[in-house]
């Protein structure tokens, strides 16, 4: 008997849905539900392109997706960007001016206050197709990312990877520094980390622990 083969069918992420292959499995982060689920095995029948693209031969598993909501037929107005991959890592420098470390300290501190009772959506809103932005000046950055360092011990109320990214991305976008907010998992056992890069730069975090994670999000 002659196996039907399905010609290929393309979806797209829904918003709010960012999918990536991990090895064999699919993972899914659903940032309104603020929750990670993975289909085990799944990539042997969906590919998941940078862009946010699904594709799949098999219809029923393509409409399951649908009607989960967390894929759509409707093709976006811009294409997701896709995540550059880490190969460099920032090495900051102290401050010199003391000044600049209080300053630092005062806007982790008002980001720690920012940053309380907030949903994972209303934390990583941002136009994910937005274009890239141009390369930041990477001395000024290791100086304010210094800053932080030196200043974030005297910060109350230190949380995870979660605030204390948010915390650094406000401060350097408040100092006209824009850099991304990557969200990274991994499986077996699963694990979820996000941390800050500017191009294939590791802003404020360590290249060796980020490597550890396959990027999901882009924001």
């Amino acid at each position: 008997m002659t196996q039907t083969s399905f010609p290929p069918s393309d979806l797209w992420c829904s918003p709010g849905f960012h999918l990536v292959r991990v090895e064999a499995d699919i993972v899914i982060l659903d940032v309104g539900g603020d929750a990670y689920h993975c289909l085990p095995g799944a990539a042997a029948t969906l590919e998941v392109g940078a862009d946010g693209r699904i594709t799949g031969p098999d219809p029923a598993i393509l409409s399951g997706l649908v009607e989960a909501g967390i894929a759509t037929a409707q093709a976006p107005a811009c294409p997701r960007r896709p995540i550059p991959r880490a190969a460099r890592e920032l090495v900051s420098h102290p401050s010199s001016r003391p000044s600049e470390v209080v300053r630092a300290g005062w806007a982790l501190a008002l980001s720690t206050v920012a940053f309380r009772g907030r949903s994972l959506a209303s934390l990583a809103a941002g136009d994910s197709a937005c274009p890239d932005q141009d390369p930041v000046d990477e001395v000024c950055l290791a100086r304010l990312v210094g800053a932080a360092r030196a200043a974030r011990p005297w910060v109350p109320f230190e949380g995870e990877c979660l605030q204390r990214a948010f915390q650094l991305r406000r401060f350097l976008a408040g100092r006209g520094l824009a850099v991304d907010w990557i969200f990274g998992v991994r499986t077996w056992p699963f694990g979820a980390h996000c941390w800050l890069q500017a191009g294939d730069l590791v802003v404020g975090d360590r290249l060796d622990r980020v490597g550890r994670y396959t990027p999901i999000m882009r924001t």
